[in-house]
């Protein structure tokens, strides 16, 4: 270890600027519920359930339970060319039942977000290659999405840097933008692009990295009047949303839309083990059922349908059902749209925005958020995160206390009129 507080000289942390980051590194040594233990000491509220998924907290011993249990057992065995173990056919099936958000779907699976986002995407396309349109290739995402970081995921990505950092455009050349809020706009982008030419139209229901943005009335409905309209796949990215963070098991349940794909991750396991995947709607997994050769889809990672991850997935869906952890999440957000309030009446807060438990504070340029950020966990003892267009993120566990969540709120405003 350096004589340096944190600094650990041999790793390089994803989307992280090294040489900003190098001896100053929260070392972060232990979890328990909806609080996180420093080395130096101090327990951190975790108001942004680490990145979207502590949804049931840390440290629980139930689903470290699971997990051994499962391992003493069978760690995995794969599940390519016809075999199968009793987790992941449990886990499938469960899935499949009154939760999903797609009636009839068969489920694919993958190691988190980002591998969600390759199956669904090649799925996509792959799909209208079996329709004999092979122009329908294209697939759009809105501005300010995120779709994870693999390359179909980065060339989605909703800031043009980020798409184009590479060099010669995006990495996956038949990607584009649709509008974020404007269904009109979205119509005249179809119409621009060619619905002949297009493959999937993919959103977040609630957008969550790129600034949590929450659908305008209409919006998600309206994409899914477009893509029947054009004959275009909807492809919902619920690897945020999923699981209960708008306090439906699936946001599509919420907002009354059903697509053809929903990508899904982080609240499967809320963090304990990693695992994702992909429910698929009859229109697009019933070619695949039958015995034509040719109709396979070949795509899969050495660890899909992890028997260890399908345990502890299932001992996570256990915990949210007998706790009453989405109701829960409806109490939560109530609370905190109440607390959003009085936050926006701040001279120094521009904008707040929130629905489910995803809440964005937008500061003016007086206060940094990086800042802000930095002295709440310096000396207020929470942890919020900040984000591209100077705002503060708030997302905390289902678990979270009233009490807790009005002290977050509190901390918020305290450290903005500071």
């Amino acid at each position: 270890m350096s004589e340096r507080k944190g600094l650990a000289p041999s790793l390089w942390a994803p989307s992280t600027q090294m040489g900003l980051v190098q001896g100053h590194q929260e070392m972060i040594v232990r979890g328990e519920g909806a609080y996180l233990h420093t080395a130096d000491g101090r327990r951190l509220f975790d108001g942004t359930a680490t990145l979207w998924f502590a949804n049931i907290g840390h440290g629980r011993a139930d689903i470290a339970e699971a997990a051994a249990r499962q391992m003493r057992e069978l760690e995995t065995y794969q599940i390519w060319g016809g075999f199968l173990h009793p987790r992941v056919v449990e886990l499938s099936e469960r899935l499949t039942g009154p939760m999903s958000p797609i009636p009839d779907a068969k489920v694919m699976f993958g190691s988190g977000g980002s591998d969600s986002g390759e199956i669904a995407f090649r799925l996509a396309r792959l799909h209208w290659q079996l329709q004999g349109r092979p122009s329908k290739v294209r697939v759009l995402s809105r501005h300010n999405a995120y779709h994870g970081l693999h390359a179909f995921g980065t060339s989605l990505h909703g800031s043009r840097a980020v798409r184009e950092a590479f060099g010669g455009g995006p990495l996956v050349a038949e990607t584009g933008y649709i509008d974020r809020d404007d269904i009109a706009a979205v119509r005249a982008t179809i119409l621009e692009e060619g619905p002949e030419n297009i493959a999937a139209l993919v959103a977040e229901p609630i957008i969550g990295s790129g600034g949590v943005h929450p659908p305008r009335p209409g919006y998600l409905a309206g994409l899914r009047a477009l893509c029947d309209e054009f004959d275009i796949l909807l492809v919902f990215d619920e690897v945020i949303t999923g699981f209960g963070r708008t306090g439906e098991w699936f946001a599509g349940h919420r907002y009354g839309v059903v697509p053809d794909l929903t990508m899904f991750a982080k609240g499967i396991t809320c963090g304990y083990v990693p695992l994702g995947g992909v429910f698929v709607a009859p229109k697009v997994w019933e070619p695949f059922w039958s015995d034509d050769p040719d109709h396979v889809y070949t795509f899969g990672v050495t660890y899909a349908g992890h028997a260890t991850a399908c345990a502890v997935a299932l001992a996570v869906l256990d915990v949210i059902e007998r706790d009453g952890l989405l109701g829960r999440v409806h109490e939560l957000e109530a609370r905190m749209l109440a607390g959003l309030a009085e936050l926006a009446r701040l001279p120094r807060v521009t904008e707040v925005r929130g629905e489910g438990l995803m809440a964005a504070v937008r500061l003016d340029e007086s206060v940094s958020a990086q800042e802000l950020a930095r002295g709440l966990r310096a000396t207020g003892g929470t942890l919020v995160r900040p984000i591209a267009d100077n705002a503060v993120v708030l997302s905390p566990p289902f678990i979270t206390t009233d009490e807790e969540m009005d002290r977050l709120l509190d901390a918020v405003g305290e450290a903005v009129a500071r």
